[in-house]
């Protein structure tokens, strides 16, 4: 018997259908301009075009997935530290944007990077919109 939300990640560990899915969102939601999927300890599963490139340059998806896997183990460190439970999401707010490392699974992390000059309030709610497209693909 496969529990909810298996299926949704046996998926995205398929970097066509993850790659897919990560290209259409930043094509799709306006303030994204790169999404990535990387293990929780920092391999990249697939990203947009503009993030990947050729297999062993040191891309922006490469880059990004292993600074992704430090940002989510130091996020959960702090949260529990602070009793504030399980990490949901680590933002960063940048002067000309914003990024984001959201935890979609026990294995898989997602980060997002917006759009130049975006807000918080902004960010949040696209990237709250790119975590809803990798859930429920067909919706």
């Amino acid at each position: 018997m496969s529990r909810p939300g298996e299926r949704v990640e046996v998926a995205l560990r398929d970097p066509a259908v993850a790659g897919e899915l990560l290209q259409r969102a930043v094509e799709e939601i306006d303030d994204v301009a790169h999404a990535i999927m990387t293990t929780r300890d920092g391999l990249v599963i697939a990203a947009n075009r503009d993030a990947d490139g050729p297999p062993g340059t040191d891309t922006l998806a490469a880059r990004g997935s292993a600074m992704a896997a430090a940002a989510s183990g130091i996020g959960d460190h702090f949260t529990t530290l602070v009793r504030q439970g399980r990490l949901h999401a680590s933002v960063f707010e940048g002067e000309r944007g914003c990024v984001g490392v959201f935890p979609i699974s026990a294995t898989l992390l997602l980060v997002v990077a917006g759009g130049p000059a975006v807000t918080m309030g902004r960010f949040n709610a696209a990237a709250k919109r790119v975590l809803a497209l990798l859930q429920a693909p067909d919706a």
